[in-house]
């Protein structure tokens, strides 16, 4: 299958799984350098979305990795640095914590020249071609498991503060299955989720004014998440486990941001509280 596309002088062919651009005065591209070429040839594995907006292209391919190619149809190259920028913003909020995961790669193309297609032009594209890609996103365990937080990492953190028990086979498998269980309660999910999405975005500088590299004393918004996750799986009785865990920070806590430490000490803290009720 193929397809041509015109785009105020540049062509655009689209032949399975790759992207060939021509233009006669050349093009102008922009990922981890510039560069002038003749011709661009884009790899675009799997499946794709293609979206335009005005002069703006933008074709986006989800696999192991999200991949962006943005093609900008009005003479615009002496400003490609500041499109890539765009791009790249705009990327990293349509993906959100996937980002993390995927690391997108992003490249623009553009013809020789300082005109502008606009900064809506550029999001639009990129934000609908994007939605067409990712229509499934991945699970709370596939979000823990990327920050390297397990079941089986989660079951030896819990051991870790046992007091006057042995931390015997039994009781670890009991542990893993309280943990199964608190993970099919949608509550639970959610404040997970928001603890994971929540770190993510600060960590990408979607929410200014926050930094969270030091894990600041007057920042107990975390603390309330694993309060709150601790409380939905076993009550009042398991926030005064949560605080045990949150300071002692065992196992794999203590190698988690302060958002995803504190929601993972509440859910083990309250598995354990359920254990031992």
């Amino acid at each position: 299958m193929k397809e041509k596309v015109n785009l105020n002088g540049a062509e655009i062919l689209v032949e399975e799984n790759h992207v060939i651009v021509r233009a006669d005065s050349g093009l102008v591209t922009a990922d981890s350098s510039i560069s002038i070429e003749d011709e661009v040839r884009h790899e675009l594995p799997g499946a794709h979305c293609m979206v335009r907006a005005g002069d703006a292209v933008a074709f986006s391919s989800a696999g192991k990795r999200v991949d962006v190619l943005l093609i900008l149809g009005e003479p615009c190259g002496d400003r490609i640095p500041e499109a890539l920028r765009i791009s790249v913003e705009e990327v990293s909020c349509t993906t959100g914590i996937l980002t993390e995961m995927m690391r997108p790669q992003v490249r623009v193309v553009a013809l020789p020249g300082d005109g502008w297609p606009g900064e809506d032009s550029i999001r639009g594209a990129i934000r609908r071609s994007l939605r067409g890609v990712l229509l499934d996103g991945p699970g709370v365990e596939e979000l823990l498991e990327a920050r390297g937080v397990t079941i089986d990492g989660m079951v030896e953190a819990g051991m870790e503060l046992l007091v006057g028990v042995d931390a015997t086979v039994d009781l670890r498998d009991r542990l893993r299955s309280e943990i199964r269980r608190a993970l099919g309660d949608l509550n639970v999910r959610a404040l997970l989720a928001a603890a994971l999405h929540l770190e993510g975005d600060i960590e990408n500088r979607r929410v200014l004014g926050v930094d969270l590299r030091d894990d600041p004393a007057y920042l107990y918004s975390d603390e309330v998440l694993g309060m709150a996750l601790a409380n939905q799986v076993a009550g009042t009785k398991a926030i005064f486990n949560f605080k045990r865990y949150d300071e002692e920070k065992p196992g794999i806590l203590g190698e988690l941001g302060p958002m995803v430490d504190d929601a993972v000490a509440g859910l083990i803290a309250g598995c354990m509280s359920r254990i031992f009720e």
